[in-house]
């Protein structure tokens, strides 16, 4: 008997398994048949090539010193997590936060079911090309993401650390251009544009400590408004739940990363599951009430346009 996930959240990650049992083995699963299309991989290496050219791109120019005074906070003070006594025997002396490493192929995992759920909705033609151009630039995103933060905790080297930052901000630039395709329609110009502007804006750390965080806050609000712009295109989408929740998770990931220190003047537990730790579970379900907030819109969108030309 296959489990309900009707409702759950973990609904899209078993479809997206199937998914890859129906690939890779030509297994007919129950109630889905997937049709190999040539079209839908040629589209996703195209997006993942852009994505590894700009994130290549921008590690070529952290590393080439270009914002070697930013200030980063990548030392043992600044971070709450410590490992339980009874793991340092068998853990590796360099796994100095397990739990803020190990989350951090959440967003491998949310994004590689994602791509692989927009693969399956663009060849039943649930959604359009431009659209899953936009959950596969998205997805893939999260993919390289997650692997910089790891570094980033492991190595604790200045550049991961400006990397990790840097890669945040087109990361909310992108949700809102999301939504400005849905709204206003496709424009290259106006995509090439805000995306360079956004990754420009990094700049602004060379100048002041809190330059990030004031960009950050800047990018935020330009993705809240994005996900506005879109639902009031399509007033009909039965999004309101992944768009709250995604609010929620923005917040818990703003909130409790700048809680970590705090947290553990509460409870010592906050030692080893930090505030950190819990911001990175916030930010993971962030992505993917993102995805799927946009998944219901563009849905929504299509299903009233076949009817209304039926």
């Amino acid at each position: 008997m296959e489990p309900d996930l009707q409702s759950s959240l973990l609904k899209p990650y078993y479809t997206a398994f199937r998914t890859t049992l129906a690939i890779v083995y030509d297994y007919k699963v129950k109630q889905f048949k997937y049709k190999s299309s040539k079209m839908i991989p040629k589209l996703m290496v195209s997006c993942m090539v852009i994505v590894l050219i700009v994130t290549l791109g921008m590690t070529f120019t952290v590393f080439q010193g270009h914002f070697k005074k930013v200030k980063v906070e990548n030392d043992d003070e600044h971070y709450a997590e410590q490992v339980y006594e009874k793991w340092k025997t068998f853990l590796p002396k360099f796994l100095k936060m397990p739990f803020n490493t190990v989350v951090n192929v959440g967003y491998v995992i949310v994004g590689a079911a994602w791509c692989a759920i927009t693969s399956v909705a663009l060849d039943n033609k649930k959604i359009t090309i431009s659209d899953a151009t936009l959950f596969y630039m998205f997805n893939l995103a999260s993919c390289c993401y997650g692997p910089i933060q790891a570094i980033r905790i492991l190595t604790r080297m200045h550049n991961f650390g400006v990397l990790d930052q840097w890669y945040t901000l087109p990361f909310f630039m992108w949700v809102f251009l999301w939504g400005t395709v849905i709204s206003r329609g496709w424009n290259s110009l106006r995509i090439i544009v805000f995306m360079t502007v956004s990754v420009s804006s990094y700049i602004f750390t060379l100048y002041s400590d809190i330059g990030f965080e004031i960009c950050l806050s800047i990018h935020i609000c330009f993705a809240i408004t994005g996900g506005v712009l879109s639902w009031l295109k399509v007033p009909n989408a039965n999004c309101k739940k992944p768009f709250v929740s995604a609010l929620i998770c923005c917040t818990g990931f703003v909130v409790i990363k700048l809680l970590d220190l705090e947290l553990v003047k509460v409870h010592d537990i906050f030692r080893y599951i930090s505030g950190h730790f819990i911001s990175k579970i916030f930010d993971v379900l962030q992505i993917h009430y993102t995805n799927q907030f946009f998944y219901a819109v563009v849905t929504a969108s299509i299903s009233y346009q076949k009817k209304k030309a039926e």
